[in-house]
């Protein structure tokens, strides 16, 4: 695998009607459209869609706070949102900072697919 699309944060307490740290409405719907359109075109191309989304741990008050307590692990809102188009195969990984290559489970999985890739040049 030389190629991946990561689609991140693409979450309900951030896109839905009910959203607690929610993004500009008028932005909502163009985005999903485009975000899908290029899922698609990926998918045709064979290209993985990797989707990243944010689990905070409950017992994070401070920050959770700060978030207004969006994306918690488990919760309704720390699913993806459900206009996203989810590829039959779906790589999903969590992170629970901004950075998503935090996730050591998903930095593996790049690292030793990029390599599998590399040994079959």
């Amino acid at each position: 695998m030389n190629k991946a699309l990561l689609v991140l944060d693409i979450q309900n307490d951030f896109l839905s009607d009910n959203a607690l740290m929610p993004v500009a409405k008028h932005q909502i719907d163009p985005l999903i459209t485009c975000i899908n359109s290029i899922i698609m075109k990926a998918d045709q191309l064979d290209i993985p869609v990797i989707y990243i989304g944010n689990e905070f741990e409950p017992k994070q008050f401070i920050s959770n706070w700060l978030r207004r307590n969006s994306a918690i692990k488990g919760s309704l809102g720390a699913k993806l949102d459900e206009r996203l188009i989810i590829i039959v195969n779906e790589l999903y990984f969590s992170k629970n900072t901004a950075n998503a290559l935090s996730n050591l489970e998903l930095l593996s999985f790049l690292t030793e697919n990029s390599n599998q890739c590399k040994g079959n040049r």
